[in-house]
């Protein structure tokens, strides 16, 4: 009997909030406008959720993403008394609705691509702090912003992907990687054979492709790099050498993964292959990466200057 009145108490309660946020949202223009925004977001957020849980099984970027996502809300959460003294100006206000507006019509695009989504989410969230806090909000809190900015950014190892692909002759790094890792192989007494991206050894043969050439990595770590050493309040310069050895880092590593899944394909057999290739032996090398990479710059930010 306690348990069913403690339910129907905290029902009532539940309800009771649910009606106050409904009769604030539909108060004022601006309020009706920001609320309209969240629920764009909203919408979108069952997406968001769903390629998150399988794309971290693949050791993709999104977990890195969800963690600045949370980083940056939580400080801005922190300084959330100074943020409400914040008032926008009437230049402000139209023009953060007029963004928010062109987001809500725009909003149906997102549900045909997940880029259009965040960008879309993107252009909603400046509308909204823009209308309710004014310029002065974004030159007080760049870190956060920022934070917010990366992890909503749709697929930033993508974007790299087509930089670099047009700026590099086609499948410069596949090659590479393919040489290093039959150089390595040949290293410790294994007769293997590169053609192009091609690995021959023992009579089997693996094609190290884009995904095995170790730059979504890299893009995952020189991203991290950059996050960590804005949160731990490094200089420009330590930022940046902690993101080149973050991208060091994971062409080295690169290689004898490399190795191995030209070994499991040649000596152990298919399943193998499969294994090391797939989601677990992928969380395997990357667990292993993030912990050197981790006492790596570690040290790097606890390093004093040199007087």
């Amino acid at each position: 009997m306690n348990w069913q009145k403690a339910s129907a108490i905290n029902s009532v309660k539940l309800k009771a909030i649910a009606h106050h946020l409904w009769r604030a949202s539909i108060k004022t223009l601006h309020t009706r406008l920001v609320a309209g925004g969240l629920l764009v977001g909203a919408a979108y957020f069952p997406v968001w959720l769903f390629n998150l849980i399988v794309r971290s099984f693949h050791g993709s970027a999104s977990v890195l993403m969800a963690i600045m996502i949370g980083l940056g809300s939580y400080r801005l959460w922190q300084q959330r008394k100074q943020i409400m003294v914040l008032a926008a100006s009437e230049d402000d206000r139209l023009l953060g609705h007029i963004i928010i507006g062109c987001g809500i019509v725009l909003s149906p695009l997102g549900f045909f691509s997940e880029w259009a989504q965040r960008l879309i989410f993107i252009l909603i969230l400046i509308g909204i702090a823009l209308s309710s806090w004014g310029l002065p909000f974004f030159r007080r809190y760049p870190l956060p912003i920022a934070l917010l900015g990366l992890g909503l950014f749709p697929q930033p190892t993508a974007v790299a992907k087509n930089l670099w692909q047009v700026f590099t002759p086609p499948r410069m790094l596949e090659n590479f990687m393919a040489w290093s890792g039959t150089g390595g192989l040949n290293a410790i007494g294994h007769a293997a054979v590169q053609n192009e991206t091609w690995i021959t050894l023992a009579g089997k043969t693996v094609d190290v492709n884009w995904g095995c050439s170790g730059f979504d990595m890299a893009t995952i770590l020189a991203v991290a790099s950059f996050v960590l050493g804005l949160f731990l309040k490094q200089s420009p310069i330590k930022i940046t050498l902690m993101m080149a050895i973050g991208i060091v880092l994971a062409f080295i590593a690169n290689v004898p993964r490399i190795m191995l899944l030209a070994m499991s394909e040649a000596y152990w057999g298919r399943s193998a292959f499969e294994f090391w290739h797939g989601p677990w032996g992928g969380q395997i090398f990357s667990t292993i990466l993030f912990t050197i990479y981790y006492y790596v710059v570690m040290a790097i930010a606890k390093r004093k200057p040199a007087k």
